[in-house]
């Protein structure tokens, strides 16, 4: 018996002291994270940028805000509230002052270059190979060197008579699917029908041949998993600020997700190996970069592959997102609406004379582009960027190494300090600019600098030309008049996750 009493106790004192060794490591860790909290809010190199601080004492709450889709939410109420420099996590920085795009982003002589911030652009393997997207600046330049013919205005214009038919395809299933002369029931999503559009025009240009979106009326599998390339991103960065333990917590990311990432490079892989063995010259993005790249700007296989894909993803997804903003703020704004219609339909006497040579002189169609672009970004957060070692100036403040920092369009160009009514859509102040009320240096929806987006001009083209077949052949309006709401009430993952945009068409009459 007592041996019995013995062991019982001996195995209770062993459990008591596993139940003390846990508690007090919970409060040694709990120590710790208070501690390093107060270190980050109070003694570190930030601690004199203003932020929330929750914000500023622990990294947390800016990926719960990744997570959530509302960090461009959150991070214009914190400009409202702070200022143009707001310190969003314990090594990063968010600016809404102008200064900061030629401190970050240009050319300036005598100081490095602000690298693409790695915990963003991390390979997926160590054998895959850089891209034009990637944390190299060696790997970019001369990638981007590769396609500077792809994207010229000699090309531009060869290309214009593929993206036209394309168009013509777009502008068929519009009329097939519209009310006729007079107003019905009938609707169409236009935020569906601009993705269609804008893929298959990419994937033309990239690999060949379309993804048949128009034709079917649904999205390519390709198209599809593309779309959730802004989320997957988003999670992945969010696991990769969390060194040294982020390859335990690439466990966490859900396996389909995985998986679809994988089968969407297969997939690339094969479509971009299929163009690159055919021998036909064609006016698209491919020619161009084979026939003149040389020696020092010649890509590899996975190359060709991995930047294939990022072309056709960034000319599509952020146009399409542009396309959309556009439409939604013209049909809230009626005015606007009608100003628009009549000068397009003023300028030209038949749909089939609505070119892309033709429609870059149409002021106020520029306006409201412009406009568009300011108020609702296609990418609504800037990707940070990294402070060089030795450390540098931005907006007139030393920053040190190895902080993170980004000019966030979507909160900047929201801000009172930047523009007039900066919440309101009022195309008519790039028409009679006023540099007093707007500072449109803030405006730099491609980026600029050595990262200024390759496809600009197309565009630019794309976005003039698809607005002016659209509103030069159909009256539009809301399918809900209630269906009305700030643009960025969406959710965003780096871009947009757009809603539905329903309305109804009815074919203009020309009487």
């Amino acid at each position: 018996m007592s041996k019995i009493i013995v062991d019982a106790f001996s195995r209770w004192d062993l459990v008591s002291h596993g139940i003390v060794l846990c508690g007090a490591t919970f409060l040694s860790l709990m120590t710790l994270g208070v501690l390093y909290g107060i270190y980050n809010a109070f003694i570190h190199p930030l601690r004199r940028y203003p932020g929330p601080l929750l914000w500023t004492s622990f990294r947390f709450p800016y990926v719960v805000a990744i997570h959530s889709g509302n960090i461009h939410r959150r991070l214009r109420v914190f400009h409202d509230k702070y200022g143009p420099i707001v310190r969003i996590a314990p090594n990063e920085l968010s600016y809404a002052d102008a200064t900061a795009w030629k401190d970050i982003y240009g050319n300036r002589p005598g100081h490095q270059p602000f690298e693409r911030n790695r915990t963003w652009f991390k390979k997926m393997s160590p054998d895959e190979p850089h891209s034009m997207m990637g944390y190299s600046e060696e790997a970019h330049a001369r990638q981007k060197r590769a396609f500077a013919n792809s994207f010229s205005e000699k090309s531009l214009r060869d290309q214009s008579p593929v993206i036209e038919s394309y168009i013509d395809s777009f502008m068929s299933q519009l009329r097939a699917r519209s009310s006729g002369r007079q107003w019905t029931e009938k609707t169409v999503d236009l935020s569906d029908w601009f993705v269609f559009l804008m893929f298959d025009i990419s994937g033309d240009l990239s690999f060949g041949e379309s993804f048949g979106c128009l034709s079917t009326g649904k999205a390519h599998p390709w198209v599809e998993i593309a779309q959730d390339f802004g989320k997957g991103l988003s999670l992945i960065a969010s696991v990769n600020l969390y060194r040294p333990v982020d390859k335990i917590l690439r466990y966490i990311i859900p396996n389909h997700i995985r998986q679809r990432q994988v089968a969407h490079r297969e997939m690339s892989a094969a479509m971009a190996k299929k163009r690159l063995s055919s021998k036909v010259d064609r006016p698209d993005w491919v020619t161009p970069a084979k026939n003149y790249a040389d020696s020092k700007n010649a890509l590899s296989e996975g190359e060709w592959a991995i930047n294939m894909t990022i072309i056709i993803f960034a000319g599509a997804e952020t146009t399409s997102s542009a396309l959309c903003a556009i439409a939604r703020h013209l049909l809230q704004h009626r005015g606007a609406l009608h100003r628009v219609t009549e000068e397009i339909r003023s300028a030209f006497a038949t749909e089939g004379d609505i070119k892309i040579a033709s429609t870059g002189n149409l002021p106020y169609l520029n306006a409201v582009i412009s406009e568009s672009l300011r108020i609702a970004p296609p990418a609504a957060i800037g990707v940070p960027r990294v402070v060089p070692k030795g450390g540098d100036t931005i907006c007139g403040q030393w920053v040190p190494e190895g902080t993170y920092v980004s000019y966030n369009q979507y909160s900047a160009n929201r801000q009172q300090h930047n523009f007039h009514h900066p919440n309101s859509f009022l195309p008519e102040r790039f028409l009679d600019p006023n540099p007093g009320s707007d500072n449109f240096s803030s405006l730099q929806p491609f980026l600029m600098g050595r990262h200024v987006c390759i496809g600009m001009k197309l565009a630019y083209a794309e976005l003039r030309v698809i607005l002016a077949r659209l509103l030069f052949a159909f009256d539009m309006r809301l399918a809900d008049e209630k269906d009305r709401w700030d643009w960025g009430e969406q959710d965003t993952y780096i871009l947009w996750d757009k809603r539905p945009l329903n309305v109804a068409l009815r074919r203009r009459s020309l009487h």
